[in-house]
């Protein structure tokens, strides 16, 4: 099957980003005199602690992706090097297409040593673990609430072992394999053991819980919830990524807003669902704009920060 023309993937995504901010216009219109009356308020320390704690969330995700690369060849990289191509690749992904933020990522990482078919593999590996721990985190946290009538216990149990089936070598290796023949593009084979990709999908599961606990900070600092809806905001946050995940669009740019309110509705009424989730994507961009800024300051005044060394 041929490949469809560049103007075609264009216009289907800008189709997509139009349909969400279409549903999230409508949906925030038609109740806007419930988003009127809602009793906002605003507790800048809660805000504040919400941005500290998404870039602290931000910076443990690159200590993540140090360990996965422990399991590759390579010349050792420091862990402020990695910080910088982390979130200088993060901010990328916002241009349409998300081939800039690979090509960011691989020029910082050809200045750091690594090699494209390393950086690719690493990622993928990493991007692999963050998607199976946002699902379990999901399945722990909301089953129970988007499906009353099925067994939620035993549903989470089985995506938490499926998850963990997935991190398996052979599986995970196989899977890889196939990259090659998808984007033409080379990958190197996956050296961890099953008990170590555990370990790392563990270490992906307290990402989510991390970020799930920054995001309820944010929903607090602008509502009155409970803090009884925390496992679920925990929810929400991870399985809407998952969805803006899933699209070809520039940082999942509208689907994720729109997955977002519909989960909120557990917790939030429909307009102030919708606000929230403009708020939310805002809220992101900050926490990485002010991480990057972090970063490149650290990176100047200091030289010798730990590596991250090939061997463990």
């Amino acid at each position: 099957m041929s490949r469809l023309p560049a103007w075609w993937k264009k216009a289907a995504a800008a189709g997509v980003i139009a349909a969400a901010a279409w549903f999230l216009f409508r949906t925030i219109r038609h109740n806007w005199a419930q988003v009127r009356a809602y009793p906002w308020h605003a507790d800048s320390l809660l805000l504040a602690a919400s941005v500290a704690a998404l870039v602290a969330v931000l910076a443990w995700g690159v200590v993540v992706w140090g360990l996965v690369l422990r399991r590759f060849e390579h010349a050792p990289v420091r862990l402020g090097t990695l910080q910088r191509i982390w979130f200088l690749s993060n901010l990328a992904r916002y241009i349409p297409g998300s081939v800039f933020q690979f090509v960011t990522a691989a020029q910082l990482s050809r200045q750091a040593g690594l090699s494209p078919a390393v950086l690719l593999t690493s990622l993928l590996v990493h991007t692999a673990l963050s998607l199976l721990s946002a699902v379990v985190i999901s399945a722990w946290t909301l089953t129970a609430g988007l499906f009353p009538a099925l067994p939620a216990l035993w549903i989470a149990l089985t995506v938490t072992a499926a998850a963990v089936l997935m991190v398996h070598p052979l599986l995970l290796n196989t899977v890889l394999g196939l990259i090659p023949r998808l984007l033409k593009k080379q990958v190197i084979r996956w050296n961890g053991s099953w008990g170590y990709g555990v370990a790392l999908l563990g270490a992906a599961v307290l990402s989510w819980v991390m970020y799930g606990a920054a995001y309820a900070l944010f929903v607090r600092a602008l509502t009155p919830i409970g803090a009884s809806a925390v496992p679920v905001l925990a929810g929400v946050n991870a399985l809407s990524f998952v969805a803006g995940f899933l699209t070809p669009l520039p940082g999942g740019l509208g689907v994720r807003e729109a997955a977002m309110t519909r989960l909120l509705l557990s917790v939030l009424p429909e307009g102030v669902a919708g606000v929230l989730s403009l708020a939310a994507r805002l809220w992101n961009v900050a926490g990485e704009l002010i991480g990057g800024a972090m970063v490149m300051v650290l990176v100047r005044r200091t030289r010798d920060l730990p590596a991250i060394d090939a061997e463990p």
